[in-house]
């Protein structure tokens, strides 16, 4: 049985934060540890809130959950110069449609 939660919370580094939130990067990779695993084994999301960094002050945006399964092993390369690479197994989540902003400065505002 699936537990329904509305929103799953997950931080990102700057460099993910910025191809993530600008649309760019449409698929968050994780290696499948028991903390990632159990907030997504036999659980079901709405959508997703990622933030830069701890605090409520800091920059975070919320975003469709798609769904999520395990990878195959691929090396992505985004246009800020971040490069990752995928393994056979890590986790995969879908990202949807960006929902909204908060707290963005003009470091991180993507036009």
């Amino acid at each position: 049985m699936h537990k329904i939660k509305e929103t799953l919370y997950l931080t990102l580094k700057k460099p993910q934060f910025k191809v993530t939130s600008s649309g760019e990067k449409t698929f968050e990779y994780r290696k499948p540890s028991k903390w990632i695993l159990s907030r997504l084994i036999d659980k079901s999301y709405n959508n997703i809130k990622f933030t830069n960094g701890y605090g409520k002050d800091k920059p975070n945006f919320l975003c469709e959950f798609k769904g999520w399964g395990y990878a195959t092993k691929g090396t992505f390369e985004y246009s800020n110069g971040l490069t990752v690479k995928v393994t056979d197994g890590d986790v995969v989540i879908k990202l949807g449609k960006i929902i909204e902003k908060n707290n963005f400065n003009s470091e991180l505002a993507i036009k």
